[in-house]
């Protein structure tokens, strides 16, 4: 099925909850929208006026986020002194799934045109997106498991044997929606893998901000410079201000790395006609240089998954992410039987897992999980998790006893 004809994760859980009526107010964690305070700092840079918007964006005020940006990229991966990136290296996007959905076709056109086939790579599950950018251009999808994955330490382990068929990987680290994040030995393997097998490989770490500190994750340009690939060859990073800042409203992202494949993204833009407006461009240039409020936003959700411990760590698959802010959890019952069940219930939305699976395998592996987004306020932390529980127990014994309707 395309793309255009399949319902989107939350517009299939929209359908499964459509005959439900909660008794409690609603409350969505099904979808990552960040809530966390606004900061002032950051919002103080928005024209209070809107003369901008009557003018095009000026290219000086797209240079200068660009240098920001590379000045963040200095400081948060840059631990080598070899590390490196210049404005050049990076596009500007109008949030990260444009620049998602949009680079097969800026980098493949040419090849799609003369009628070859291209092969895209991709975790399973993972983020809708992937697979619908793959299926923009009629591509052939192969997807690989996080057990996959994470077995690349060791070649004996490698247990995906696709590698030479690939012309594009997604990645992504901290992973959504499993929270689980790459290390750099993992990092090294793939990035080698890319280059003998001249794929390219595109690392979305738009959660690269929100972990439980010290242990911030590393990420592809960081792998990249550790082992001696000072341009980013075959290489891109992807991120975003709508998890680390809180502001999905904004519509801002960036791609960075390979200078060659960056200008062939921004070429393929300069038609497409996305470009972010002034005011967009003034306060993205203000959250990239500030870390204050990032820090603060880190430590919401720390405190979240803290307090949600108390309630959950009985259950056998719980755990806290390593990254992101998404709880994964395998409920040991059929996932959108749970999720009715915290709706009518509870007025909680959360998302069937294998929603988010692309091969017939992980549907099935993944029926029994449901991923939370906990954006909720920290008041609500003790209402969710004893929602979560006593839902679990319930289907449990519903299920005991040979009721198994949804």
């Amino acid at each position: 099925m395309h793309f255009a004809e399949r319902l989107y994760p939350q517009s299939r859980l929209t359908a499964l909850l459509s005959g439900s009526s909660p008794n409690k107010p609603e409350l969505d964690l099904s979808i990552g929208e960040p809530n966390v305070a606004l900061d002032e700092k950051v919002l103080s840079t928005i024209p209070a006026g809107y003369s901008d918007l009557a003018l095009y964006p000026r290219a000086s005020l797209q240079y200068e986020l660009q240098t920001t940006i590379s000045r963040w990229l200095q400081s948060r991966y840059g631990s080598s002194r070899d590390f490196s990136i210049s404005p050049e290296q990076i596009a500007i996007l109008a949030g990260s799934r444009e620049g998602i959905f949009m680079l097969p076709i800026a980098l493949f056109n040419r090849q799609l045109q003369q009628g070859e086939q291209v092969t895209i790579a991709m975790p399973d599950p993972g983020y809708p997106i992937y697979l619908a950018s793959a299926e923009n251009i009629g591509a052939r999808v192969k997807s690989i498991t996080h057990k996959q994955l994470h077995q690349l330490t060791a070649d004996a382990l490698d247990t995906f044997t696709d590698w030479s068929q690939i012309d594009l990987m997604f990645v992504c680290s901290p992973n959504n929606p499993t929270g689980e994040v790459l290390a750099l030995k993992q990092w090294i393997r793939l990035i080698e893998l890319a280059k003998i097998h001249q794929f390219i490989l595109v690392a979305d770490e738009c959660y690269s901000e929100i972990y439980i500190e010290p242990y911030a994750p590393t990420g592809i340009l960081e792998a990249c410079v550790v082992m001696g690939n000072i341009n980013f060859d075959n290489c891109l990073a992807v991120h975003s201000l709508s998890k680390r800042s809180g502001l999905p409203g904004l519509r801002s992202g960036f791609m960075a790395g390979d200078q060659t494949l960056i200008k062939k993204l921004q070429a393929y833009r300069n038609y497409h006609g996305v470009s972010l407006s002034s005011i967009q461009l003034s306060a993205s240039q203000a959250a990239w240089s500030d870390e204050e409020h990032v820090c603060k936003n880190r430590q919401t959700y720390s405190k979240k998954f803290t307090a949600l411990t108390q309630y959950l760590e009985a259950l056998p698959s719980y755990q806290v992410p390593q990254g992101g802010f998404y709880l994964w959890l395998d409920t040991g019952c059929p996932s959108e039987q749970i999720c009715v069940h915290l709706y009518q219930h509870f007025g909680i939305k959360a998302l069937p897992g294998h929603y988010l699976a692309i091969s017939a395998d992980a549907v099935n592996d993944y029926q029994n999980y449901i991923r939370i987004a906990l954006v909720c306020s920290q008041e609500d932390i003790e209402f969710v998790g004893n929602a979560i529980k006593e839902s679990i127990l319930s289907c449990s014994r519903s299920n005991a006893a040979g009721d198994h309707v949804a």
